[in-house]
């Protein structure tokens, strides 16, 4: 941590007489899950490891760190928060990775990526086979949706949409945020309208043809650019 920080104690601890001075309380030596400054302390360190390790971070994405060996080979480090996935063309470049986190931070090899924010992760020796069946069944539930009719459309073919007018009934903002995700309808997320929602809601429905069917994105071997072998997941404790 950067600066000095100092947190109060629970009163608790006062009427019970585990403390007896109640002036004093707890200098914080490194940064707790909860603070606002845990999750830029969290990124500063790991950032500082990597660029220590050799890696360079993409300038798109600040999250994303490339690693060259030499002759071709590469590895790829996509982190999220204390989870990171990897991958790459070198199974050397793959366990000196490992070692070397294993050293770093107490973590957990998780193998070869399954799941990932949502995603199925499918891989054999022709290729790479995404999909996000499970995730549109759980949104499904999320807003009770699981039993509405399919729609082959995530929305209803000729549906103007606009800003609210005179006579309009306005819904929840909150739960229209949180059905909408990002897309078209999020331009109405300030002052959402019952015909606005109902669009959010067809496009729900249209996840139920995600749900029904293995409906996805296959990488070949010929296609990945860069051949990479395969895909680990890490998760940093």
């Amino acid at each position: 941590m950067r600066k000095e920080m100092w947190t109060s104690i629970r009163p608790d601890l006062w009427q019970r007489g585990t403390l007896k001075e109640e002036h004093k309380g707890y200098r914080l030596k490194k940064a707790l899950y909860g603070l606002k400054q845990a999750p830029r302390a969290w990124y500063n360190r790991i950032e500082a490891y990597f660029a220590k390790e050799g890696f360079e971070k993409c300038l798109c994405e600040h999250t994303l760190f490339i690693k060259s060996g030499g002759k071709g080979k590469l590895l790829i480090v996509s982190l999220y928060v204390d989870d990171l996935i990897f991958t790459g063309n070198d199974e050397d470049m793959f366990k000196s990775f490992k070692e070397s986190m294993k050293k770093e931070f107490d973590m957990s090899d998780l193998g070869r990526m399954k799941y990932f924010l949502g995603v199925k992760v499918v891989q054999n020796l022709d290729g790479i086979f995404i999909c996000q069946r499970m995730y549109a069944k759980e949104v499904l539930e999320r807003f009770g949706m699981e039993r509405s009719n399919p729609v082959n459309n995530p929305i209803v073919p000729g549906c103007k949409l606009s800003k609210s007018g005179s006579g309009a009934v306005n819904v929840d903002a909150t739960e229209y945020k949180q059905l909408i995700g990002i897309g078209l309808i999020s331009r109405y997320m300030e002052k959402p309208t019952e015909m606005h929602l109902q669009a959010a809601k067809d496009t729900k429905t249209h996840l139920h043809v995600l749900r029904s069917c293995e409906c996805g994105v296959y990488f070949s071997v010929g296609f990945l650019v860069t051949s990479l072998y395969k895909a680990i997941a890490l998760a940093i404790q």
